[in-house]
């Protein structure tokens, strides 16, 4: 989702992280023979009967493999087909990758062969979807239905799978070895709004201030900003904060509140990337708690 306009900064409120150990980033691939187990969950995180969650991405990027092309992922793509038939062909991301100083990640464009793509595996209500490309893994789960969000331990369990599932196939198949660099983690939020209030992200955002009446009343509003991020994984680490108006795909006018968490994992096994998505999880969760109004919390009952 792009975002358009000049940002705010949103700073009153937020918590001060723990900063956690860490060791330097070796050149040792992604490892991780034996699952690593269920997530790190902190027993104090803010919960919701009722959240307005509509997708979670977890993905990591990782040092090219331009043998990684879609010709070659015929066993893969046997390995998922019982959960996910469809596939669908989809262009390339180019790497983002957090830089120090910068306040915004680095778009980078890597010269490589020709012909790389990333593929979509969908499920057959396309709730589930698996992105993969020469230099990216990724996990999605979307609301396509009433069926609510199964909860962040279940995608995480979903990425941790397909990720094993990749390291074994690029190393069976001499391919190479994944060595991660970037790691995030996403939740896009969907409040519906009358189409005469999508200009007032006060409604969703605690420390918005309406503009002066002079103004009149906003058509639309979109906002973005960018936090620094400490004790998790190798610094610099960031959280992306936006809100922009769109619509469902149902046609309903929404507000869609999206934060990322993203940096490099503190090392290069799986469980380094794991443990830096369920720190970025809890601060995904503590802060959009933060950001919004309690109105809010209640519609979306809120019970700690």
């Amino acid at each position: 989702m792009s975002v358009v306009g000049p940002g705010i900064v949103l700073t009153d409120g937020l918590f001060d992280p723990v900063e956690s150990a860490r060791r330097p980033l070796g050149s040792r691939p992604l490892r991780g023979e034996a699952l690593s187990g269920p997530p790190t969950l902190e027993d104090d995180l803010p919960e919701f009967d009722a959240p307005p969650v509509v997708e979670v991405v977890l993905g990591m990027q990782f040092r090219p493999l331009f043998g990684l092309r879609p010709i070659e992922l015929a066993p893969l793509r046997e390995q998922w087909r019982e959960s996910h038939p469809l596939v669908q062909e989809q262009p390339p991301l180019p790497p983002a990758i957090e830089q120090v100083g910068s306040g915004l990640p680095t778009v980078q464009f890597v010269v490589g062969p020709a012909l790389q793509s990333r593929t979509w595996f969908l499920s057959d209500d396309q709730s589930s979807l698996i992105q993969l490309q020469h230099d990216r893994l990724t996990v999605n789960w979307r609301q396509t239905s009433d069926v609510p969000y199964p909860s962040y331990p279940s995608v995480r369990q979903a990425f941790e799978e397909r990720a094993q599932d990749l390291s074994r196939f690029v190393t069976d198949r001499g391919i190479g070895e994944v060595t991660v660099t970037q790691a995030e983690v996403t939740y896009i939020n969907a409040v519906d709004t009358a189409p005469d209030q999508m200009g007032d992200l006060g409604r969703i955002l605690r420390h918005w201030d309406a503009p002066s009446p002079d103004l009149g009343k906003p058509e639309q509003g979109r906002c973005a900003t960018v936090f620094g991020v400490l004790g998790i994984g190798r610094p610099p680490v960031r959280l992306y904060v936006a809100v922009d108006p769109a619509q469902r795909p149902d046609g309903r006018p929404a507000l869609f509140l999206t934060l990322t968490v993203r940096g490099a994992p503190a090392g290069p096994e799986l469980a380094d990337t794991l443990r830096f998505m369920d720190q970025a999880h809890a601060h995904v969760v503590r802060s959009f708690t933060v950001l919004t109004p309690d109105a809010m919390h209640d519609l979306w009952e809120r019970r700690r």
